[in-house]
This record gives structure tokens, C-alpha cells and sequence, in this order.
């Protein structure tokens, strides 16, 4: 009987000691795991440029917290010691970037670990783009042997950039004719190249590459080959506006480059009040602001390079009705400075446009 009880006592005593000691640590993993959270109503999605948002804070144990840090970016919104459960931020969204916007909550438990709760929050301008339709002005040849990736003038010489192997042609940069539509002069590329967009910049030609991540520099004038960048991404489109190479990669995101390293300056995110506008491709700068081509969609959107905004949208689906036999779609914006002209085609099209712009 004193055997049985001592068994028992024993077996009764390990397991107070195992159940105390998960119940400790279960504590323990749950206090410094999840100290404290958001309780947004969102996460990763979009609010109104000039909405305050109401970001409210769950604490599980104010006590074993030493401090907490709510910021964006690099602002704080509050940095300090906690004695309640919740607490509650008005964030007014008035000079927030549009686009990705990260909120962050920083929380150090009182034995020196840290844990970071990020939530994403999409601002929306509250700025409704001008419709615009295009009419044909005058139509010119285009040789449909060209996959279309990039279009400039340069004093008026049109030059072409374009993508491909096989059917659709070699990857190129040339000089080509307006009102003939012939290839006066060409550069092409090795065959493990898919030519994207160019632009001229300083008597110097760039080419992107799809996903090679090579931009080659040319001299406009002889097309020769002057040296290269590399780039991480895919390359789309290009152009530039007078200091900085503007680039695209497909999504909705423009980067500007510098022209002498290719080095990356700054990134901007193209919205409209609607949302993200992805596909972005072949780019023209036309008098302060980004053309961009969206892609399979035939529209043309302008941006404001300063802030990402969609200020103007073109319709440019009835210039592609005649053009759908190809299989291709609209690409490719050129602007003459000198005459003021716009000028359109698309990958393979057997012609290229110029166009006016009616607002709707």
C-alpha cells in the first residue's frame, strides 16, 4: 500500500511539474510570438487618396511590453511604453505616396526580443484621368516584318526597335524611311537577344532587352555599339526626358535610370483613382508626361512622372480594328518635336499613324 502511494504521489507530482511547465511555455511562445498586432480592417488593399484610416492596436499583455513603435517609412506615428489592451491611430492619407504604402508595428518585449506586424495599404488618386479617342490623320507604310518594341524621332529621323526571331523578324534597331517605310539603315542583334524599347538621349541610342538584362548604347548616327548596362528585371519599354532614361517592365511600376551607369535613381507606381495600371510597355516623353502603352489592351495611358498618376487615358481600339487579321497589338508611340505630330503602329502592322487626340 505504501508502494502504491508513493507510485501514485510520484506520477501526480511529474505531472503537475510537465503540465505547469507547458502552460509556462506555452505563455512564453504566445506572449513574445504575437505581442501585439494590428487590427486593421485591410491588408494590401486600396483607400482614397485624403481617407483617414483607423489603425487599432491589440496588445495581448502590456506588461511585457517595454515599448511599441507604429511608423511608415521613415516616420514615426508613435514610439513609447503601453498600459492598455488598444489603442487607436488616426492616419490622415493626404501626403501618403500613391501606390504601396507599408504600415509597420515594432513591439520589444521586456526581455529584449523584438517582433515586427507590417500591413500593405494601396492609395488611389482622387484624380480622374481625361478620355481621349484617336482619329487617323495620315497613314504610311510600316513593314510587318517588324515586331514593334520601341519608336522615336530623332530630328526627324524615325527610328524602330524591334523583337523576335524566326516569322517575326530579327531583333534590331534601324533607321527607318516615314514615308516609305523602308529600313535605311539596321543593327541586329545576336540571336540570344529579344530587342525591347529604345530612346535617344545626348547622340546616344538605347536598346533594352526582354530578359537578358542587357541595354545596349548605340551612336544614333552610325549605330554602332558603344558599350553596355545590365539590369536586373525585364526590360519593356524606354525613354527619357531630357536627363533620366524611363523604363518599364510589364507591370505597373516606371523606374528612372541615370543615362551614364544605368544606376537606379527612383521608382514610381502608375494608378489611376480605379487602381494599379499593369502591362505598361513601349514609352514616349511628350511635353512632361509619360505615354505608355498598355499592353494587349490598344489604350494608351499618360502619366505624371512626378507622382505615378494616370491624368489621361486614349482609346485607341478602332485604330486596331483594321489590324487584328496580324494577331498583334498596338505598340509602339513616337512624338516629332519638331512638327508636334503622334505618331502609333503595332507588331507587324503593315502601317504606321499619325494621330489626333479628341477629349470625350
Amino acid at each position: 500500500m505504501m508502494k502504491k502511494l508513493s507510485f501514485y504521489s510520484v506520477l501526480i507530482a511529474v505531472l503537475s511539474v510537465l503540465v505547469f511547465s507547458c502552460t509556462e511555455e506555452d505563455k512564453v511562445v504566445t506572449g513574445s510570438l504575437v505581442p501585439a498586432r494590428f487590427e486593421l480592417p485591410f491588408n494590401n488593399t486600396s483607400v482614397q487618396k485624403g481617407e483617414t484610416i483607423e489603425a487599432v492596436i491589440s496588445i495581448a499583455n502590456p506588461s511585457d511590453l517595454k515599448s511599441i513603435k507604429v511608423y511608415k517609412s521613415d516616420s514615426i506615428i508613435f514610439e513609447g511604453p503601453v498600459s492598455k489592451n488598444k489603442m487607436n491611430f488616426q492616419l490622415k492619407t493626404n501626403n501618403w505616396k500613391f501606390g504601396t504604402n507599408q504600415l509597420s508595428l515594432e513591439t520589444i518585449t521586456n526581455n529584449g526580443r523584438k517582433r515586427v506586424d507590417h500591413r500593405i495599404i494601396k492609395l488611389l488618386p482622387d484624380i480622374y484621368p481625361k478620355e481621349y479617342s484617336a482619329e487617323v490623320l495620315t497613314v504610311y507604310p510600316h513593314a510587318t516584318t517588324s515586331y514593334t518594341q520601341g519608336l522615336e524621332f530623332d530630328n526627324g529621323q524615325l527610328y524602330e526597335g524591334t523583337g523576335g526571331t524566326g516569322a517575326t523578324g530579327k531583333s534590331m534597331v534601324a533607321k527607318v524611311d516615314l514615308n516609305s517605310g523602308k529600313i535605311q539603315e539596321q543593327k541586329l542583334l545576336d540571336e540570344k537577344y529579344f530587342g525591347e524599347g529604345i530612346t535617344i538621349l545626348n547622340d546616344q541610342l538605347y536598346q533594352l532587352t526582354w530578359q537578358e538584362h542587357t541595354c545596349f548604347v548605340y551612336d544614333k548616327n552610325t549605330l554602332e555599339q558603344q558599350e553596355t548596362f545590365t539590369y536586373t528585371g525585364e526590360g519593356w519599354g524606354l525613354c527619357n526626358d531630357g536627363n533620366q532614361l524611363i523604363m518599364s517592365d510589364g507591370s505597373e511600376r516606371i523606374y528612372f535610370r541615370d543615362p551614364k551607369t544605368f544606376g537606379l535613381k527612383r521608382t514610381i507606381e502608375v494608378y489611376t483613382n480605379e487602381g494599379p495600371v499593369k502591362g505598361l510597355n513601349e514609352l514616349e516623353y511628350i511635353e512632361g508626361k509619360i505615354y505608355a502603352n498598355v499592353y494587349t489592351r490598344n489604350k494608351i495611358v499618360i502619366i505624371d512622372p512626378a507622382t505615378g498618376v494616370v491624368t489621361g487615358r486614349i482609346d485607341a481600339s478602332i485604330l486596331a480594328l483594321d489590324y487584328r487579321k496580324t494577331g498583334e497589338v498596338l505598340n509602339g508611340i513616337a512624338y516629332d518635336k519638331n512638327s508636334k505630330q503622334l505618331f502609333v503602329t503595332g507588331k507587324n502592322w503593315p502601317n504606321l499613324l499619325e494621330i489626333g487626340l479628341v477629349q470625350e
